[in-house]
């Protein structure tokens, strides 16, 4: 059986050598760990006796070598090396299994104490973990914790390594914005804030770094949510504005036309008796003219029950000497109602001023949700076209803030077209 001495300047030597180094290292690394850890003292003196016997054999072979070449010179080896050295190469292969089995052992008991046990390691590890950004350093910059997530920013951010903490967090506050907001270029969004802690006397400096992607986006879809919302508000001030002046003036319209309807009516009532005095009670025209000077002054009572709008309008046609006959049945829509006698207001003393007409027919027929009324006379045919003024420019406006249409003919005579939707209201 081979001695380990006559192994030493060969391959095969040099192997075993360098496998006592490598394992020398690891017991050490272990010695170290077990220490650190506070493993108990049973395992803290295994583990240095194991690491003791792993470099008395390392320097048995490095001693060896060394004087191989002093014998050169002077011819002398310790006996006890002598020894060591004649032992078989299998004793120290066997050590050398016994040091890994005894490795393993406490790599085994290193896992079940990191599992079990709150170690350095795994507070390290739940740092790194934090989805939050953490970097701890002296006064001068110097960085003396700084997690995965910090670490990752700052790379991301400066492109450089997080090796001062004073220069990066200047970075940060030539960049933030005033609440020390960052976007990254990857589309998130980091807050960051700075503190001072002390620890054992001694004061230190924290960074901390959140996400709040998701918080600014739903903070700016809401500002912009309430731009939409200040718009429509200031749209809606706009259309009320505008409603105010619409009923202003419609109000003023109603009032010119029931003063035109008014006088229009009183004088060719009077043209009328002139003309056709038989057929006029004084009595009844005193009491119309006496009825519309007050309620031009505006001194008449409303009537409590006052008549539907179409039959008041044609019991005046009748007193201007024009015969009104209906045909169809008008809408009970008070709208559609209030259009149409407005419609027979107009084209009665229009039929009497213009044409010299006493007979007004009136088509009503409805359809579909739409009423259609067409007016015509038994007067002149006209001249020409009809210009819209007076009356029939009101009614016209009348007409179309109802949604309807109005339509004038004047060839081969007069005719009135209107048409109204009774799903309209005023």
């Amino acid at each position: 059986m081979s001695s380990l001495q006559s192994m030493i300047g060969t391959l095969p030597g040099y192997i075993i050598c360098f496998a006592f180094m490598l394992l020398t290292g690891v017991q050490l690394a272990v010695l170290l760990r077990t220490f650190r850890e506070k493993h108990g003292k049973a395992r803290l003196i295994i583990a240095l006796l194991h690491f003791l016997l792993g470099a008395f054999c390392l320097s048995v072979f490095l001693d060896y070598t060394y004087n191989v070449i002093l014998t050169q010179y002077f011819g002398n080896v310790h006996p006890f090396e002598q020894w060591m050295l004649s032992l078989s190469w299998l004793c120290y292969l066997g050590l050398a299994f016994v040091s890994v089995a005894v490795l393993f052992a406490y790599g085994k008991a290193f896992r079940k104490y990191r599992d079990t046990n709150l170690t350095t390691d795994s507070i390290r590890q739940a740092v790194d973990l934090l989805p939050a950004g953490i970097l701890i350093s002296e006064p001068d910059g110097t960085v003396r914790l700084a997690n995965l997530r910090m670490t990752q920013l700052c790379r991301r951010l400066t492109g450089e390594l997080l090796s001062d903490a004073r220069r990066f967090w200047k970075y940060i506050e030539q960049t933030a914005t005033d609440s020390l907001l960052i976007h990254t270029p990857e589309g998130e969004t980091w807050q960051f804030a700075k503190s001072s802690i002390t620890l054992d006397g001694k004061e230190y400096e924290q960074v901390t770094a959140s996400d709040v992607t998701e918080q600014y986006r739903i903070t700016d879809e809401l500002a912009d949510k309430n731009r939409h919302l200040k718009e429509v508000q200031d749209q809606i001030r706009a259309v009320a504005a505008k409603e105010c002046s619409l009923a202003a003036a419609r109000e003023v319209m109603n009032a010119r036309m029931t003063v035109h309807d008014r006088m229009g009516a009183v004088l060719l009532s009077g043209k009328y008796y002139l003309d056709h005095p038989e057929n006029v009670k004084e009595e009844e025209l005193l009491r119309l003219l006496e009825f519309s000077n007050y309620f031009l002054l505006g001194e008449a009572e409303q009537p409590e029950n006052e008549m539907d709008p179409l039959q008041k309008t044609v019991l005046e046609a009748a007193r201007i000497g024009v015969t009104v006959k209906i045909q169809g049945r008008c809408s009970t829509d008070e709208t559609i109602r209030r259009i149409i006698a407005q419609a027979v207001d107009q084209c009665a003393a229009n039929a009497v001023r213009h044409a010299g007409g006493d007979l007004l027919h009136v088509v009503i027929t409805e359809k579909q949700h739409n009423v259609t009324a067409v007016f015509s006379n038994n007067g002149r045919v006209p001249d020409g076209p009809i210009t819209e003024t007076g009356g029939l420019a009101s009614l016209r406006k009348a007409v179309e803030s109802a949604g309807g249409s109005m339509e004038i003919q004047s060839d081969p005579g007069f005719r009135l077209i209107i048409s109204l939707s009774t799903l309209i209201q005023a």
